[in-house]
């Protein structure tokens, strides 16, 4: 069996789980290639793939190249996310291939598509022979938005392989030995990211406790400016530092440093800085809506004690007073839950189980 996986190829955590994923599958047999459409035409061969890369340009380029590329692969199963899916979903169809799965990332809510984008939408998702959602709050909106049938639809989580990445560093911006409550905020700086929402929890929080506190806000975007304006009106400049956008390495020394992470997005479809940070056993509070917390089994982890309402800045407040005298939850409960939530072998045979049009274990 030939698979063909379109994917962004880069350095971040998203592409190393699609390159684990095609390690694996290539590791089980089957014959597996990528394609990445990026700055310049590529190949190369990896661990066993074979790695097609063609030069971004225009909307008549770019879906020629995919075009050409199943033509010129001839895969017996085609998985595409983002950008990728509608042509992937189209040719696949033309040419014949027998199982096209979309792998659909984006909740509606953050992108709050037009009427328009969402026919459009709902057009090329109902080519795919099954869509693969990574929360159930996103495999609802594929039934509910996109109308496509409950029955090709899957709900699979991702896995992290940011651990690996331990100790390849020289990260030295943040003294993690400094007496000062470290709160980390990572994450595109966009008004959807909620990053307001902390910046006023901490001013709240150094006019009512003695102890020091510091903001680590990491990432960047377009929001920046506006970000940099509220820290200046609430004179917070002293304890709110951008750290700008960290590589992978960098940042897993950034989230080692942080006494606590807050994750306050008012929309996330999954949120893979959520499974990052816990597993490198990192305390967390997160907000309600990530699908992530959807996978969590509650009854043993009880998910109220460390979410919250992204809307609700006195229940962050709340949440973030125990950090300030040292009695919030410990970084080895964080390790416990993706430990035993987001286990890499589960999730990789799930996805198998997908791509060979098995039944998935009941979970």
């Amino acid at each position: 069996m030939k698979i063909l996986i379109f994917y962004t190829h880069n350095q971040g955590l998203l592409s190393s789980f699609f390159q684990e994923l095609s390690e694996k599958l290539c590791q089980d047999g089957y014959e597996v290639d990528n394609f990445y459409l990026k700055n310049k035409r590529d190949f190369f061969f990896q661990k066993g793939i074979h790695v097609y890369g063609d030069k971004r340009a225009g909307y008549y380029h770019n879906y020629k190249s995919i075009f050409s590329i199943i033509k010129k692969c001839k895969p017996d199963v085609i998985i595409s996310n983002f950008s990728y899916i509608n042509p992937a979903l189209l040719f696949g169809k033309l040419l014949g291939v027998k199982r096209n799965i979309a792998w659909f990332h984006t909740a509606y809510g953050h992108t709050k598509p037009n009427w328009l984008k969402i026919l459009n939408k709902t057009f090329y998702l109902n080519l795919a022979d099954v869509v693969l959602a990574n929360s159930m709050q996103l495999q609802n909106e594929m039934h509910e938005v996109y109308k496509v049938p409950k029955q090709k639809t899957k709900c699979i989580s991702f896995w992290t392989n940011i651990s690996d990445y331990r100790n390849r560093s020289n990260f030295t911006t943040i003294n993690s030995h400094e007496p000062v409550l470290k709160i980390g905020c990572p994450g595109r700086l966009l008004a959807d990211k909620n990053h307001v929402s902390v910046i006023k929890a901490i001013y709240e929080l150094k006019r009512g406790h003695e102890n020091t506190i510091h903001l680590y806000i990491a990432g960047d975007g377009p929001y920046k400016q506006d970000l940099e304006r509220l820290v200046g009106e609430l004179e917070l400049n002293d304890t709110v530092s951008f750290m700008g956008l960290l590589n992978v390495p960098d940042m897993v020394a950034y989230y080692d440093a942080m006494d606590v992470v807050v994750l306050p997005s008012f929309h996330e479809a999954f949120g893979l800085v959520f499974i990052e940070a816990i597993a490198l056993g990192r305390p967390v509070l997160v907000s309600k809506s990530f699908g992530a917390l959807g996978f969590i089994d509650a009854e043993k982890f009880p998910i109220q004690d460390f979410s919250f309402n992204p809307y609700d800045i006195p229940e962050l407040i709340n949440k973030l007073e125990p950090y300030m005298v040292n009695n919030g939850l410990k970084s080895d409960y964080f390790k416990m839950i993706y430990d035993a939530t987001f286990q890499k072998d589960v999730i990789y045979n799930q996805i198998k189980t997908v791509i060979l049009n098995q039944t998935m274990p009941s979970s």
